[in-house]
């Protein structure tokens, strides 16, 4: 990917000289252990989407495979509408 920029090669370590010292300057009022926590996030930033992610272990096999389940289809009730409707009706007044 080529980035467009005014800045030469040769001129690049005296300015990232320059900005970190003013970097510094801004955090001279904090700790030194602070100081410590603010590089070690730029750094963290900085490297985060070039290294690849550690690899997890991989979860260890089940020593006996899962249980298989049955569905049964029960048979289907025949019911009155009114029934329904009057089961429907009674929970609506209950939840009222």
């Amino acid at each position: 990917m080529n980035v467009e920029s005014w800045i030469t090669v040769e001129e690049t370590p005296a300015l990232a000289q320059a900005a970190r010292e003013a970097i510094e300057a801004r955090l001279a009022r904090f700790s030194v252990a602070q100081r410590d926590a603010f590089w070690a996030s730029i750094v963290k930033a900085y490297n985060t989407p070039y290294n690849d992610p550690v690899k997890k272990p991989a979860a260890p096999k089940p020593a006996e495979p899962a249980p298989v389940v049955e569905l049964v289809v029960l048979p289907e009730i025949a019911l009155p509408v009114a029934a329904i409707a009057s089961a429907a009706l009674a929970a609506e007044i209950r939840a009222a």
